[in-house]
């Protein structure tokens, strides 16, 4: 698979698993803004287990390599930016 391939698919697959964390936590919140506000700090304290996750799945096709630690801080970055804004709904939308 070429390059462009790869990154479109881990592209891919990073949106669908943070639509379905948004999925899950408006299920779970509700309209209840409390519960809102705090799904998105749960989602903010698990990113560090995202990050060694993503590093632990991804590490054994680019062992100790460059692209495992900016792949690791990319995806943990889109998860704690994730639970920000999941935390900005929750305080200003009714």
């Amino acid at each position: 698979m070429s390059d462009w391939g790869v990154l479109f698919l881990l592209f891919l697959i990073i949106m669908t698993i943070l639509s379905l964390t948004n999925i899950l936590v408006m299920k779970i919140s509700g309209e209840n803004k409390k519960k809102r506000i705090w799904s998105g700090i749960f989602c903010i304290l698990l990113t560090p287990v995202v990050f060694f996750l993503t590093g632990l799945s991804v590490s054994p096709f680019d062992p100790y390599g460059f692209g495992t630690g900016m792949l690791m801080m990319i995806y943990g970055a889109f998860f704690a930016l994730n639970g920000v804004g999941i935390i900005v709904t929750g305080l200003f939308l009714e």
